[in-house]
């Protein structure tokens, strides 16, 4: 029981720390994407797909080859300063899982409080520069109150992200540095010891449960108290101020450091020899290897079936509430789709096992396709809420067959949000680590699997070069399908 205690301790403690991080510089990002005009602006937007579109694994694997004991940092600084003692060494504690969690999530604070940011009305902050308030103080007293659902909403989705964190806390946490997560996997394929895996499932599943119903609460205050204004020219003005120049400075040298040199670290370890020079024979090589084309194909097929029926369930279900529930009366309607927020790939995959014994392709896609719908019901059901209550009304009284209010409004008006729906779909079950992991399924191996098997044998330079296809292919298919959509 102490041990249960400590554990989940450690993981609300993680996951809180991991959001408030995330929440600090997504935040101060947020502001000068918002109010400020700078070079790379774009850029730093465009990183908000990157949580959506990127593993954890591979993450976890440019910190690894950035930050790692061999990584590119400590061995520039020990070549530099001819040191024999690697000096960085705060990847395998507690405060790596932080800094890997909370800049892999930033983009999301980021991206839910710029779009609310830059469409705020500006009355009550002109109104108070009038009266000689400082802008501190107005965001003190005015923006951050408007900003407010907004940062909670993310935040909570974070926190939940963080909370059943498994791969960058599999990798990085050092002895005592455990989260349920880790703990139920362990228990489960080590020991073997299905009743304390049960209970610590359980433990998990509860305190789940809590998190996700005060998250929906707080979401449905944050849809009702969202104050924006659309049409409005507002004018981007260049950083300015010394205050101004240090956050600014501060903040981008983090996001340079912690964020973009791990993911250009994969690339460059992908693209360079044991000797540091440029060279495609790492890649080359990985086509070569044995098992790295069926594992590219597995991906495909996985990938593809899983989004197909993940985007066709989402799709059913979103028609069917925006048809007999559009005023949001039916309670049981709305908590379905948060049911898998609250079970974590490591506690379904324990159940296929105990249920089935022995797993397969088919009990993985499926086992996806329950974890993923939610997410993908969330994309289409926005754009379906958003049809007129008249343009659906004139349909049924042009015709009472309902396929043609599906295949004639409710597919044409969704289109752009099942093409999300597929593309983040794809991603996160080309990315998928942990269901196969937990599975063990006989002679199977996707390129998530496959980049993790080298990591393990500490071949950085080929799991470098598995992880960049594998990025590639997921940010391929998710910049695809939103390409399609505008």
């Amino acid at each position: 029981m102490h041990n249960l205690l400590v554990v989940s301790a450690f993981t609300v403690a993680q996951a809180l720390c991991s959001t408030l991080l995330a929440l600090c510089i997504g935040i101060s990002a947020a502001f000068f994407c918002s109010n400020r005009s700078f070079f790379g602006k774009k850029l730093l937007l465009s990183f908000s797909s990157i949580p959506l579109c990127m593993p954890p694994l591979l993450i976890a694997l440019g910190f690894v080859s950035f930050f790692g004991m061999a990584g590119t940092l400590n061995t520039l600084i020990k070549t530099i300063f001819g040191l024999e003692k690697t000096p960085i060494t705060f990847l395998y504690t507690f405060f790596g899982i932080i800094i890997a969690q909370g800049f892999y999530n930033f983009p999301l604070v980021m991206a839910s409080v710029h779009d609310t940011w830059k469409n705020l009305p500006q009355e009550q902050a002109e109104a108070a520069r009038l009266l000689g308030a400082s802008e501190l103080r107005i965001f003190r007293t005015v923006t951050i109150f408007q900003l407010m659902p907004a940062i909670v909403s993310s935040c909570m989705l974070v926190f939940l992200y963080c909370f059943f964190s498994f791969m960058i806390v599999l990798l990085f946490g050092s002895v005592g540095c455990t989260t349920l997560e880790v703990e139920i996997f362990k228990t489960a394929r080590a020991t073997l010891n299905f009743g304390e895996t049960a209970k610590l499932a359980t433990f998990e599943t509860v305190l789940a449960c809590i998190f996700v119903g005060f998250y929906a609460f707080l979401e449905r205050k944050a849809s009702q108290s969202r104050g924006t204004a659309f049409f409005q020219n507002k004018r981007y003005e260049r950083i300015s101020g010394f205050s101004e120049r240090i956050l600014a400075f501060f903040t981008f040298s983090l996001i340079l450091i912690f964020f973009i040199a791990p993911l250009f670290s994969i690339f460059y370890n992908a693209l360079s020899s044991s000797k540091s020079t440029f060279t495609l024979s790492t890649i080359i090589h990985i086509f070569r290897m044995k098992g790295f084309l069926n594992s590219l194909s597995t991906t495909i097929f996985v990938a593809l079936a899983t989004s197909f029926l993940c985007t066709a369930f989402a799709f059913s279900y979103a028609a069917f509430v925006r048809s007999f529930d559009s005023s949001d009366r039916i309670l049981i309607l709305r908590i379905l789709p948060m049911i898998p927020l609250c079970l974590s790939s490591v506690v379904t995959g324990v159940l296929i096992i105990i249920l089935v014994k022995k797993g397969s392709m088919i009990h993985l896609i499926l086992a996806q396709v329950f974890l993923n719908w939610p997410l993908a019901f969330r994309q289409i059901y926005a754009v379906l809420s958003k049809i007129p209550e008249e343009t659906i009304d004139a349909a049924r009284i042009l015709s009472h067959r309902k396929r043609d209010l599906i295949f004639r409004i409710y597919l044409p008006q969704s289109s752009r949000g099942i093409l999300s729906a597929l593309g983040f779909c794809f991603a996160v079950s080309a990315g998928d680590t942990t269901l196969p992991l937990v599975l063990a399924l006989p002679k199977f191996s996707n390129l998530s699997l496959f980049t993790y098997r080298l990591a393990s044998c500490y071949r950085f330079h080929e799991a470098c070069a598995a992880g960049l296809i594998l990025g590639f292919l997921c940010a391929a298919v998710f910049a695809g399908t939103n390409r399609l959509k505008n």
